[in-house]
């Protein structure tokens, strides 16, 4: 302790966390980084735990380069809390700290804390961010101006940040805290950081020779608060924490305070000749000083440096009025009470508290802008799935309707003998080019594989989940109201069903595979015709009876019909490349909208940025659906046309048939490796994110394991102690948080700030962002049910509530049976696919139905 007799606050200590993995499984399974970012992330980590490892488990000095460290590590803190959410599920990360005045018991049920919670840690920290500026305070030597300034200074700032603990400890905290984070303690130390301050000021005062006038209201305004700081430290509640030098310090400085306030009065008394009320206070200060040495140490620098001082100016006094005034000593009851002067006052916290901080992970936008991100592909995923079926369809259409006419390889047996028609041996080139129907198979042979290995992974992954839960009930039963902590079922609800949503995902992909199968086996026939070489080809078709000579100008007409066709066609896939690859970074308008109103109106700019960038397509695809419905009836009139003009020289109906079913095998091969080829990476962009999944499951049930572990030692050392067999108020269960409205629209104004009366529990979270699905129709917005426990700890403390995620109308059709990526959407479920309209309907899927290369058969049959 300084000579002047300052204290200071202890610091919580903690243990060595690694921060690496978990922080770095949580950024891998929501933010979509680059491979530029993702090394600077990976380097910004790492950064980080070092930061965390120096700031917290290496001994700190009294000196502004550790707290310029301790500063920098919470200013990270709170820069990544809206980015990088740390709860019990979502981003498990076991932070424990000890009670700053734990005086070392063996058995103190209270002396530590672990939450895996992000507001926790920043708690503490910010806990021994107050308390290394005292320490730094009190130990300045007070020989130059500059030493006492700081003093005052960082004495006022370790009182803003005590107070702020104050208002926000409790709903930053979701447990019983320690004894030093309660409220109580908190507002004492706050009071006894302002009374320091003053001291000091006082001290540059005296030093300085200020005008006894002022000494006045100055020191009796350090007695005042040294008098606020004692009441505040003999609560019950908290009267047990100080060490007892620290009561009789505050005690003692209270009163000797009291004392320099009537002595610089009675030197303000002494300059006006009141030479009564002057030895009135003299004697009154002697007095306070006589019992100030009760509490005082002798060795405190200032206060007894004086003492002498006033000994002799009350001797001094009372002779002169002896010989030369002889005025009446005034009743010290009746004097009018000394004036006051605030002069220190608590230094609010303002974020950052480092000068010239820098955001280690600024590449990373907070959680809101990045579920409004989210929000905004699903929009425009949804358009551009629906702009792609529109043509899709009607390209089927339109081909379905030339098949029927038997278009373009009518015209060909018009102007040639020959068996092969040019048009089918151009689609037959074309489709051996593609791989044939040997690569149909390889595609169909690969998805009971892609399937299985998805399907391993959601097995694994509610193994790891069950295994869990078991033990925890396991637990319960065996110790009863013993074991404290949250259940399982009250933490994993949103797991279990991400869990189920992603099986109705497996499930939904199995329909398609099975639908595309189906598709396949239709066309199966003219498919494995057209695979085969030339000759073969030849001699499956029956050869022409008769033929026309010449071309008419129907014929012309529909030769140039077929071309335009085969331009819209060419034309439409180069359309479709076009809707999938526009894209734009929306990430700046909603970090504006954000720093502007507090809250993100997703609907409104995302409607206007899509219709932005996709309004010309739009109008595009229109054009082209417009032009092949222009098409068609021309195509329909020319050839009931050449239909009339080729009578009694057509080709057989064997012949007829036979065509039409290789032109419909031509269009149909093509869509079936488009869907398997879809389908492929479907279940390859699906496996990655079960594999989050399942790390976030897996770090989820290690997070319960070591909080297991650590809540078993504390019961056997209860045990050995002999302590009541309830649960310690440290280690109970999380607060129930009061009715709340609901969460507020896109509209709505953000909440207010939270008070200590209003922070018992951490408001609701964002509702888990979930995958959508694309095979399902969704007539309304569905939300899932928010689960207690999980939830609460999802929004970073003083952030807005959440937006709902926007969730797509979608419509599975046999033109895109697959989604384009199965993690962008919010509400995949199972879906029944719609009834195959063909004759007879789909063979069974011979594919699917029996057992897979691992020995088991398909869950979902």
């Amino acid at each position: 302790m300084a000579a002047f007799g300052f204290i200071s606050a202890p610091l919580k200590s903690t243990n060595e966390v690694d921060l690496v993995k978990p922080l770095t499984t949580y950024i891998d399974s929501v933010y979509n980084t680059s491979e530029d970012n993702r090394s600077d992330i990976a380097e910004a980590v790492q950064e980080l735990n070092k930061l965390r490892s120096k700031a917290c488990c290496q001994p700190l000095d009294k000196h502004q380069s550790a707290l310029d460290v301790l500063t920098r590590y919470y200013d990270q803190l709170v820069a990544i809390e809206s980015k990088i959410i740390i709860s019990a599920t979502q981003n498990p990360v076991i932070f424990k700290w000890k009670d700053a005045f734990d005086k070392g018991s063996l058995f103190s049920s209270r002396a530590s804390l672990s939450l895996s919670d992000g507001s926790f840690e920043r708690a503490a920290v910010l806990f021994n961010i107050g308390s290394l500026m005292s320490q730094i305070a009190a130990a300045q030597q007070f020989h130059t101006d500059d030493e006492i300034k700081i003093s005052a200074k960082l004495f006022q700032q370790s009182a803003g940040v005590f107070a702020r603990l104050r208002d926000v400890v409790l709903g930053m905290v979701q447990q019983e805290p320690t004894p030093d984070l309660m409220p109580d303690t908190l507002a004492a130390l706050s009071a006894l950081m302002v009374a320091q301050a003053q001291e000091a000021i006082y001290i540059k005062g005296h030093k300085d020779k200020m005008k006894a006038v002022s000494m006045v209201k100055i020191s009796a305004q350090v007695a005042e608060f040294y008098a606020d700081a004692q009441k505040m430290m003999t609560k019950d509640v908290v009267r047990g924490l100080w060490d007892k030098e620290w009561s009789s310090i505050v005690n003692g400085k209270t009163i000797a305070y009291q004392a320099l306030a009537q002595f610089h009065q009675s030197e303000v008394n002494g300059e006006s000749r009141q030479i009564g009320e002057q030895l009135s206070r003299l004697a009154e200060s002697l007095k306070l000083f006589e019992t100030a040495q009760k509490y005082l140490p002798k060795d405190i620098t200032g206060i007894w440096d004086i003492y002498p001082t006033v000994s002799k100016a009350h001797t001094a006094a009372k002779k002169d009025n002896d010989f030369i005034y002889h005025e009446r000593v005034a009743d010290f009851r009746s004097l009018p009470a000394l004036q006051k002067a605030v002069l220190a006052k608590p230094t609010p916290v303002t974020n950052p508290i480092t000068p010239n901080f820098r955001d280690m992970f600024s590449s990373l936008v907070p959680v809101q802008v990045h579920n409004a991100m989210q929000s905004y592909d699903a929009r425009k995923a949804e358009l551009v799935n629906m702009e792609t079926v529109r043509m899709r369809e009607a390209t089927q259409l339109m081909n379905g309707v030339l098949a029927s006419l038997n278009l373009p390889a009518a015209l060909d047996d018009v102007t040639s003998t020959e068996t092969l028609p040019e048009s089918i041996k151009m689609k037959s080139a074309k489709l051996k080019q593609n791989g044939g129907s040997a690569e149909i198979m390889r595609l169909f042979n690969e998805l009971p594989t892609l399937y299985q290995r998805n399907e391993d992974i959601l097995t694994e992954t509610s193994r790891i989940l069950n295994e869990e839960k078991e033990s925890d009930d396991n637990m319960r039963k065996q110790l009863g109201t013993k074991w404290s902590r949250m259940s399982s079922d009250q933490l994993t609800g949103p797991l279990v069903t991400e869990i189920g949503k992603y099986r109705g995902i497996l499930h939904t992909a199995s329909n398609a595979d099975k639908m595309v199968r189906e598709k396949f086996e239709a066309h199966r026939q003219g498919i494995e015709l057209l695979s085969k070489n030339e000759t073969e080809l030849r001699s499956s078709i029956p050869g022409q009876t008769a033929h026309a000579t010449g071309e008419t100008d129907t014929v012309r007409r529909l030769r140039q019909l077929m071309t335009e066709w085969n331009e819209v066609t060419t034309d439409r896939e180069l359309l479709e490349k076009e809707l999938k690859n526009t894209n734009c970074d929306i990430a700046n308008d909603f970090m504006k909208a954000l720093a502007e109103n507090q809250l993100i109106n997703e609907e409104h700019i995302s409607k206007e940025k899509i219709a932005q960038l996709f309004g010309d397509l739009k109008r595009r695809v229109q054009g082209s659906l417009d032009k092949q419905e222009t098409l068609m009836n021309e195509i329909q009139s020319s050839n009931n046309k050449f239909t009339g003009e080729k009578t009694g020289s057509s080709t057989g109906a064997e012949r007829e048939r036979i065509l039409k079913m290789l032109a419909q095998a031509s269009d149909a091969y093509a869509e079936l490796k488009a869907n398997l080829e879809e389908g492929t990476k479907f279940y390859n962009d699906l496996t990655p994110i079960l594999v989050r999944l399942q790390q976030k499951v897996s770090d989820f049930a290690f997070a319960r394991q070591t909080e297991k572990e650590d809540l078993m030692r504390q019961l056997q050392l209860s045990i050995v102690s002999g302590t009541s067999s309830a649960p310690s108020p440290a280690n109970a269960p999380p607060r129930p948080p009061p009715p709340r409205p609901a969460a507020p629209s896109v509209e709505s104004p953000i909440p207010p700030p939270r008070t200590q009366q209003s922070m018992q529990a951490t408001p609701g979270a964002p509702q888990q962002q979930a995958a959508y699905n694309p095979y399902q129709q969704q007539p309304q917005m569905q939300q899932f049910q928010q689960h207690p426990g999980y939830y609460q700890q999802q929004v970073p403390y003083g952030q807005p509530q959440p937006q709902m995620m926007f969730q797509p109308q979608y419509q599975p059709t046999f033109a895109a049976p697959y989604p384009t990526f199965p993690g962008a959407f919010p509400s995949y479920q199972q879906q029944q696919w719609p009834q195959q309209q063909q004759q007879g309907g789909f063979p069974p899927n011979p594919q699917f139905g029996q057992q897979n290369q691992q020995g088991g058969t398909n869950p979902f049959q």
